[in-house]
């Protein structure tokens, strides 16, 4: 138990795998899987401990070319963890509030730069957006209003504050919601994924050591719109083309 409350990691690009904190890049148009731990904290970057009070494991990461454009799904998200190592009582993506606290809440504080964490669920999956520079000694973002899993929003977040990606659709554990996008600063150039977790889920980041279980996750980059254009107008000019040979008799 933590107090009531409250390292491994692979990461899977397409047929790769990398091991614990490692990053691997991303293109428009392609997709990263991971596999994520239930000691994985959000706030365990540029090799500070994410956890006031015990070990964790490295948020990983992708890496991407910085723009205005860069728009994120969550394709798919399945798996749970467990707060205070009970295999019995494992959480959906979206999380949910564990019964030795009595209420549902996240209220986390962060460390190393990176913003506090609020919201009505415990130990969904969560992210940021990150350039290469180490926030550690900065001044942290304001973090985001709280969360509300059963309302999910699509977001465009700052750099380096904590927000909610649950199981990347509308709605609270609805596999057939709509996805939703989050557009990174037109400055980012990594996406980190994690957890946030404290004692009894109320405090400074910590606790993550007897996280059991792990989530799976998909993550995909969109064709910026101007591009996607270019390629519909390219289609477009081709079936042209072909259907004036066709009236040359060509």
């Amino acid at each position: 138990m933590k107090h009531l409350h409250r390292n491994l990691l692979s990461l899977a690009v397409l047929a790769s795998t990398c091991s614990a904190g490692a990053q691997t890049a991303i293109s428009p148009g392609g997709s990263a899987s991971f596999t994520v731990p239930g000691s994985t904290s959000l706030y365990q970057v540029h090799g500070h401990s994410g956890s006031t009070n015990d070990t964790a494991a490295d948020a990983p990461w992708v890496t991407f070319a910085a723009g205005s454009s860069n728009v994120f799904t969550f394709t798919a998200v399945t798996g749970g963890v467990n707060c205070c190592s009970d295999a019995n009582e494992l959480n959906t993506p979206d999380g949910m509030g564990f019964s030795p606290f009595g209420n549902s809440n996240t209220t986390v504080f962060g460390i190393n730069g990176i913003s506090d964490a609020f919201g009505n669920t415990q130990l969904p999956l969560v992210a940021m957006f990150a350039d290469e520079t180490d926030p550690f000694g900065g001044t942290a973002p304001a973090a985001l209003p709280a969360w509300d899993a059963a309302s999910p929003a699509a977001l465009s977040p700052a750099l380096y504050q904590v927000f909610y990606v649950g199981d990347g659709r509308a709605g609270y554990n609805n596999a057939s919601g709509a996805l939703l996008n989050f557009t990174a600063p037109a400055t980012a150039t990594r996406l980190y994924i994690g957890f946030v977790d404290a004692g009894s889920f109320n405090g400074t980041s910590a606790w993550y050591q007897d996280n059991l279980g792990s989530m799976n996750a998909t993550l995909a980059l969109a064709v910026p719109e101007p591009a996607a254009a270019a390629l519909f107008g390219a289609g477009l000019a081709a079936v042209a083309a072909a259907a004036r040979r066709r009236g040359n008799g060509r």
